[in-house]
């Protein structure tokens, strides 16, 4: 059970508990731009009563997000609110100066955004920028706000806090920084929390951890929460109401009981539909995708040959001292051996920092493998110089998990996705190239003129189908999977998933797939190894491992993921 945080005010309640904490009505807010005017929330109306988790689920660009940023106008430029009232503890937020509405952010108001590297200041260690909350809605001295911030950082279980508390946020993986995130949201005990996505980039094990440390300050201080997610699992698990949003549009709104076992509306049932399971193996998630074919170009017919891994190892030095001298390392990877068959997914899974990503950046030579061999096609590409390392880049591709960070800001997306075929001399011809820039949008659900905009102006799920498609354009033989569907909701999961299937049963494309999702490990892998402190644990068929497990931290991820059992809907 996560640690109580002791609180730093009373416990208060709404002047009158009949009414709602949060009332919406018919909320609309536009984007405008020189050249059109869209809505992107339309007449949206919705209650959040004390202490009572409201669930948002949709699809990426329904509204969600931005239906939360309208609540506490934190609205882009390009955005703002032309209807509706939103009436917080009684008050209209919307009519508020913005000076009172700062009071009211962070203190009553407090919300968890869905991609933390943007949200955390870099050049601020995360103590202080916990501890500048505190003293700004709290009064507390910097003692005091300190040893706050070292129960949050604990309580969030980030371990040892009084090391964390000191660095920085590049210095800790995307787990850790969402769970910084969540302790600056939570450091002020807010009557509402606004919670957007914020399991997304976290293992099973702590999502759990998470979900229950939120559920404990929810219940000691009758905190109501607006929870946004496209995890019908942890949905499912936290939620009390249930509103399903479709292109700005609430179009289902209920209790969680009727909304789970009797929804309503056909995009909900569709939602459902999407929804990976074992027993899904071998067929395609979405009911339309046969009349969609992928035709990449340029792929050859490679020999049956497995890639190996022997005994990788990656061990990072610990310097200290004026000289930097190594008194340590840190055995990121700790001897990892495993194979990767020709067209067949391996499943990588573990908690965030057991040594999943590495193993993908070593087999790469993205990061410089400390010992340990890979072969690939007779070569040693653990040996191979730079100029034969390049001649395998068109072979051998990686999606990253934060798919913000790995594009390149100023360049266009058609750009970005042209990038790879121009360097490695995919397709020589300009003109074919961006042909097959438009059939890789497409094929990866995004509109043709994608290609002409730049990375900040999509949502975290359009982002990462753009990697995808930069990932494909030079047709590889195998791709390192990392993360590729986390900021994916469930039917554009199910269209990239469906995707990945369609050309690793055309191919013969190898992935090696790391996640944190048990569904689609179930759904999509044909063999999954389970990672602990840089070390393999337990590895075998899915359908034994996921069954029958032998190892206990296995099981001990296991017992933690969500249980759904998604509606079944009359004939």
């Amino acid at each position: 059970m996560p640690k109580k945080i002791p609180s730093s005010r009373p416990t208060d309640r709404p002047k009158n508990e009949q009414e709602p904490l949060l009332r919406v009505e018919n909320l609309t807010t536009i984007f405008e731009t020189s050249r059109s005017t869209m809505a992107a929330v339309k007449n949206v109306s919705f209650n959040v009563k004390a202490g009572e988790t409201f669930a948002l689920v949709g699809e990426s660009g329904s509204g969600k997000s931005i239906t939360a940023l309208s609540v506490i106008r934190l609205l882009p430029d390009a955005a703002k609110v032309t209807a509706g009232t939103v009436k917080f503890d009684g008050t209209d937020l919307l009519m508020l100066p913005e000076r009172d509405l700062r009071d009211i952010r962070g203190s009553g108001i407090s919300m968890i955004f869905q991609e933390p590297m943007t949200s955390l200041n870099p050049v601020v260690k995360v103590g202080k920028q916990i501890s500048e909350v505190l003293m700004r809605h709290q009064s507390m001295s910097k003692a005091q706000a300190r040893q706050r911030a070292l129960d949050l950082l604990d309580a969030v279980k980030i371990p040892k806090p009084g090391y964390a508390i000191d660095t920085y946020a590049h210095e800790l993986s995307g787990g850790m920084k969402q769970r910084v995130m969540i302790a600056i949201a939570l450091a002020c005990e807010p009557k509402l929390l606004i919670a957007d996505e914020p399991t997304t980039a976290l293992d099973v094990t702590i999502q759990a951890q998470v979900l229950d440390l939120i559920n404990d300050l929810q219940q000691q201080f009758k905190m109501a929460i607006i929870f946004i997610t496209h995890d019908l699992g942890v949905v499912k698990q936290v939620a009390d109401h249930v509103a399903v949003m479709k292109e700005g549009e609430i179009v289902e709104q209920s209790s969680n009981e009727v909304f789970f076992t009797s929804p309503q509306h056909p995009y909900s049932w569709e939602l459902f539909a999407a929804l990976p399971t074992m027993e899904k193996r071998g067929q395609p998630l979405l009911a339309s995708h046969g009349k969609q074919k992928t035709q990449p170009v340029s792929y050859v017919a490679e020999p049956n040959d497995t890639l190996r891994v022997n005994d990788l190892k990656v061990h990072f030095p610990i310097r200290k001292g004026f000289l930097k001298r190594v008194v340590g390392h840190v055995k990121a990877v700790d001897g990892v051996s495993l194979e990767i068959p020709k067209g067949k997914t391996i499943a990588l899974v573990g908690e965030s920092g057991s040594g999943k990503t590495t193993v993908g950046k070593g087999i790469l030579r993205l990061v410089q493998p400390t010992a340990g061999e890979v072969t690939y096609l007779g070569l040693p590409i653990h040996n191979l110089d730079r100029k034969q390392l390049l001649g395998q880049r068109a072979n051998l591709q990686i999606i990253f998990q934060d798919p913000y960070s790995s594009m390149n800001p100023r360049m266009l997306v058609g750009e970005i996705i042209e990038e790879g075929m121009k360097a490695l001399k995919v397709i020589d011809d300009a003109k074919a190239r961006k042909v097959r820039v438009l059939e890789l949008l497409e094929q990866v659900g995004l509109d043709k003129d994608t290609h002409l905009r730049y990375p900040h102006e999509f949502s975290g799920g359009q982002r990462q189908r753009i990697c995808i498609a930069r990932a494909l354009a030079v047709n590889p033989k195998i791709i390192i999977c990392d993360e590729p569907t986390s900021a994916l909701d469930v039917s554009v999961q199910a269209q990239i998933l469906d995707l990945l299937n369609d050309l690793q049963n055309q191919y013969g494309i190898s992935y090696l797939f790391i996640t944190h999702n048990m569904s689609v490990v179930a759904y999509f892998a044909d063999r999954v190894a389970v990672m602990y402190q840089g070390k393999i644990v337990e590895q075998g068929d899915v359908e034994q491992v996921l069954t029958n497990p032998t190892h206990e931290y296995t099981k001990a991820l296991l017992s933690a993921v969500p249980k759904l059992v998604p509606p079944v809907q009359a004939a």
